[in-house]
């Protein structure tokens, strides 16, 4: 995946603006409460491919008002919903391959079983909304908000996520050779970082991963499967390991204040083990 253009960078700093102070920041944010749903009254609208589009065409400067449309089920393939309100809009088991969501609102939205394979939703907001089962194979999600969604059991195998996944359910997901991994040098506006702060990642499949410098504290990885995942630089306070597989995982200069490994698999194979911070704090099976 390319990075972003600088006008894309700018355009995605929309979004970052609007997480909050210290999103990026590490575990404070971890015990701060989620926004709750909005109370909403409007109806859902059913719209077929031929309204879908006339709407897009006519969303002007600002995107399209697609506020609770149901599209559940439509062949929506390559479509540009670029900065789209789909606030509470319905789109489980809708086919999105290569869709253009960028910068669109999903807060609240229902993509259950949707096929995002390839879909580019940097700077999309997805606080909130059901992903469950849902393909997201080799998507882009570049300062994308996903606080508080459901992920459960979703596919995010190969995918690029700088994200901020606070609170997030995401037992069983798929995210094998996923890249979530902080890239200083292409990211004009700082260090950006995925963080996974409180969020519920059990028996979830990490195998492969780049996770560099990605912050994981208070998150609950018991049971998952983390062989040969990187975790150097990484802020891993209170996490959870409980029973995973750390076969081949790396961890120098990791932060495991209060990390948790007991039952833990390969924490004998771990590299740069010695040369993580707070190791002293960490808990580990007797020897």
């Amino acid at each position: 995946m390319r990075a972003p253009s600088n006008r894309a960078c700018r355009l995605i700093a929309l979004a970052v603006s609007a997480l909050p102070v210290g999103a990026y920041a590490g575990p404070a944010s971890a015990t701060a409460s989620v926004p709750p749903a909005a109370t909403v009254d409007s109806p859902t609208v059913r719209l077929d491919l031929a309204g879908l589009k006339q709407r897009l065409e006519s969303g002007g400067s600002d995107g399209p008002d697609l506020t609770r449309v149901d599209l559940s089920g439509l062949d929506l393939a390559g479509l540009d919903f670029r900065r789209a309100n789909l606030t509470g809009a319905r789109l489980s088991r809708a086919k999105l391959p290569g869709a253009n969501l960028f910068s669109c609102d999903l807060t609240d939205a229902d993509l259950s079983g949707a096929d995002l394979t390839k879909a580019n939703m940097d700077g999309t907001v997805l606080r909130r909304a059901t992903l469950k089962q849902a393909n997201l194979t080799g998507a882009s999600l570049f300062a994308t908000i996903i606080e508080a969604a459901d992920l459960s059991g979703a596919n995010l195998s190969g995918t690029r996520i700088i994200g901020y996944l606070r609170s997030a359910k995401l037992p069983g997901a798929d995210l094998r050779n996923s890249n979530a991994g902080a890239d200083p040098g292409n990211q004009s506006m700082g260090v950006m970082r995925a963080t996974f702060v409180g969020a519920d990642l059990k028996g979830a499949d990490l195998s492969g991963a780049n996770l560099y410098k990605a912050d994981f504290s208070h998150a609950d990885l018991t049971g998952a499967k983390l062989q040969r995942v990187n975790l150097e630089n990484a802020d891993l306070l209170q996490t959870d390991f409980t029973g995973a597989d750390l076969t081949g995982a790396k961890m120098a200069k990791a932060d495991i204040d209060g990390a948790i490994f007991t039952s833990a698999v390969g924490v004998s194979q771990i590299q740069g083990l010695d040369q993580a911070r707070n190791r002293d704090k960490a808990t580990f099976d007797a020897p």
